[in-house]
């Protein structure tokens, strides 16, 4: 066991110093990860109990914990899981875990062997997630006595799918498909620093960056708890569910935990914060929109709003950090996405620019986005999630690609074909609408 983890700490060293590409390189396929937050990590149990007829195998690589589980009838094939974000803050910030992968059952159950890493830092941190994700594909090797994977497939939820779309995109023939689940990407921080911006309009509060915790006080007191909105908070309401992809089903539910975190994650860009992330950061080239009725114009928010440029040296395909970059679309490989119509800490509308990058760059044929009618985040049904992560399967191994979801039509009533099962109150056929009442 001793010379099995030796060997594996090896095989990740020589995995991250060839999925490191040097600055010289800028542009080129790879990943220059953004540092991670400099403070002491701790690392937890990485133990876990197989599941029958197959074997756990977990320790610790350079930085981090690893869990592979491996069937006894395994098919050659490996599933590689990215979760999502966890926080650096708080009580058990410093610590680093690893789970278990969402539908790893049915996986296991097929015959995949299935992979999952702490990464080695906590944060919002898909560059470095993508890096120790791809290590353990060296560790899976030496794990299965030296046998490598057939296919290696790249899933994950929330900022774990913006590391399966990052990987898809700079790693485009290491992976024989991918499955983002809810995922996340660059573009999401323009929005939230946008509804910090709008928030200012609505409410007359300022953020001053010594004053944030009382300026978000302030704010909340003006816009009111979901569902009693003030007039204030039915306007700023209208503007995220606006900007967030349209009206659709269960979008005002799930904004109703998301009305104030969304309007005060992002503000640090609308201030000056120097993080990559924040530098990366553009409002200009947001138009807003609101519902009508609501005693606030969408020209009166456009011409209000306070805007943020992105520093270009930082949001350029030349720039040092692919992760704060909006995605290309150069994909080489089948790329399935999973989006719920209720998810406003990811919105829907990242779809759309993901479907406009990918268009772009002419592979259209590589990507099938799907939509579920749920009222939160990344809440996926298991049936759900097996259905896409086999027909994903199916398509790599048959070169026909499955059926999707037009992301960029009208969402008032969309999501009817995948959702299995429907949701309690879901609107069955009724089509969705936003007013001045909502």
């Amino acid at each position: 066991m001793t010379r099995l983890l030796a060997g594996a700490i090896a095989a990740v060293l020589v995995a991250f110093a060839a999925a490191e590409r040097p600055r010289a390189e800028v542009g080129k396929p790879g990943v220059t990860p953004v540092p991670c937050p400099q403070q002491e990590w701790q690392l937890g149990d990485a133990a876990f109990d197989a599941l029958p007829s197959a074997k756990a195998f977990s320790g610790k690589y350079d930085g981090g914990l690893y869990r592979i589980e491996i069937p006894d009838n395994w098919n050659g094939d490996l599933v590689l899981f990215a979760h999502g974000f966890v926080p650096n803050a708080g009580p058990n910030g410093s610590m680093l875990r690893v789970g278990v992968h969402r539908f790893r059952e049915h996986v296991v159950k097929d015959g995949f062997a299935w992979a999952a890493s702490s990464y080695r830092c906590n944060g919002y941190v898909p560059g470095q997630a993508l890096l120790d994700t791809i290590a353990l594909i060296d560790l899976f090797k030496q794990s299965n006595g030296g046998r490598s994977a057939g296919r290696v497939y790249l899933t994950g939820e929330s900022m774990g799918g913006h590391v399966t779309l990052l990987g898809m995109q700079e790693f485009p023939t290491t992976f024989a498909g991918g499955l983002a689940m809810c995922p996340a990407g660059p573009e999401l921080f323009d929005y939230f620093a946008a509804m910090s911006a709008a928030a200012e309009v609505v409410t007359g509060v300022q953020f001053h960056a010594d004053t944030v915790p009382q300026d978000v006080a302030k704010m909340t007191e003006a816009l009111g708890k979901p569902p009693e909105y003030t007039e204030k908070g039915r306007q700023l309401a209208s503007i995220e569910i606006q900007m967030s992809g349209g009206p659709r089903p269960f979008a005002m539910e799930g904004l109703a935990g998301r009305l104030i975190a969304n309007m005060s994650t992002s503000q640090a860009a609308l201030l000056g914060s120097t993080t990559p992330s924040n530098r990366a950061v553009d409002t200009a080239h947001l138009t807003y929109a609101i519902g009508d009725g609501l005693g606030l114009s969408a020209e009166t928010l456009n011409q209000k709003a306070r805007r943020k440029t992105a520093d270009p040296q930082m949001r350029s395909a030349n720039g040092p950090y692919e992760e704060v970059v909006p995605f290309d679309g150069r994909i080489q490989r089948p790329l399935m996405t999973m989006h719920g119509t209720g998810d406003l800490y990811v919105p829907i509308f990242l779809e759309r620019s993901l479907k406009r990058a990918v268009s772009a760059a002419g592979n259209d044929k590589l990507l099938t986005q799907r939509i579920y009618r749920i009222g939160a985040h990344c809440q996926f049904s298991q049936p759900e999630m097996a259905k896409a992560f086999d027909d994903l399967v199916a398509w790599v191994k048959s070169g026909t690609k499955p059926q999707g979801d037009d992301v960029d039509g009208d969402l008032s009533n969309a999501g009817q074909t995948f959702t299995s099962p429907l949701r309690p109150n879901d609107p069955g056929g009724r089509t969705v609408v936003t007013s001045s009442k909502q």
